[in-house]
């Protein structure tokens, strides 16, 4: 199993320290419960107690495909730089990073949906040692699962622009894409969520090729239609969203039918 650096970053130092034995502790628990995870012979990396030593060692070690604990608040000064941003840059230079942030005020976890981190887990400090490193011990496996995944199937990741910032979302997340009511934009639907940006449906399908066109305003993900019902000419996904397809795309959606197994049809 490949090596995966594992990065943490806490304002305090003993807390910073003590997250990293438990995090080297929960690992020791995976080889030793999940024949799985027996090769697994990662640890803590790097401890940094502030922004500027994460940044620093994330850029002079070319850090990829890592493991990121990172503490939301980061320092009592309202305008010092936090964990949040940490993650942003983070993931513009790491874009298969798994961002676990760690914090004691869960008031602060809408302003990481806000900003669209894409956190895959939220720890508080407020639990127990014990319910932390259990907690840590499943987040670990969801992390090197999915990095695992990534560098073994090649998952590539799907871009758009919103104002000057680039968001990114993995290609197997999105369901599809569609024309907004709102003029010179796009309505893009994934397993996670829903937002529009500015955007144009033939650029878009010109630039991914994973997404195929259903109508002059409309593209979708085959991979995650769950059925097709050609009577109403919709597709369905399986979180029961809707996209509707045009007579002139019969064709299209016929060959959609027979080249993936999983799409249901019915008449």
């Amino acid at each position: 199993m490949s090596r995966f650096p594992i990065i943490v970053c806490d304002d305090d130092e003993d807390l910073a320290n003590q997250l990293a034995k438990n995090i080297n502790a929960s690992i020791q628990n995976l080889t030793d419960d999940n024949e799985s995870y027996t090769k697994l012979d990662e640890c803590v990396t790097f401890v940094a107690n502030n922004f500027a030593q994460a940044v620093g060692y994330v850029v002079a070690n070319d850090i990829k495909n890592g493991i990121y604990f990172l503490d939301i608040e980061l320092s009592r000064e309202s305008e010092a730089k936090n964990g949040v941003d940490l993650a942003e840059f983070i993931k513009k230079n790491d874009e298969n990073a798994q961002i676990i942030f760690v914090t004691a005020y869960d008031k602060y976890a809408p302003l990481t949906y806000r900003r669209r981190i894409g956190a895959i887990d939220y720890i508080s400090k407020a639990m127990s040692s014990d319910k932390i490193i259990q907690r840590i011990e499943e987040t670990l496996r969801n992390a090197i699962d999915n990095l695992s995944n990534r560098i073994k199937f090649g998952q590539r990741d799907f871009t758009y622009k919103i104002g000057r910032r680039i968001c990114k979302v993995a290609e197997d997340n999105v369901l599809f894409i569609e024309h907004s009511t709102a003029q010179h934009k796009v309505h893009l639907v994934t397993e996670h969520g829903e937002v529009e940006y500015k955007g144009n449906i033939s650029q878009i399908d010109q630039e991914n090729p994973f997404l195929v066109k259903v109508s002059q305003s409309a593209l979708v993900n085959p991979k995650n239609i769950g059925a097709i019902d050609t009577k109403e000419r919709t597709i369905i996904f399986n979180d029961d969203q809707i996209v509707s397809y045009s007579r002139a795309y019969k064709a299209v959606v016929k060959t959609l039918v027979a080249k993936f197994k999983n799409i249901k049809v019915s008449r």
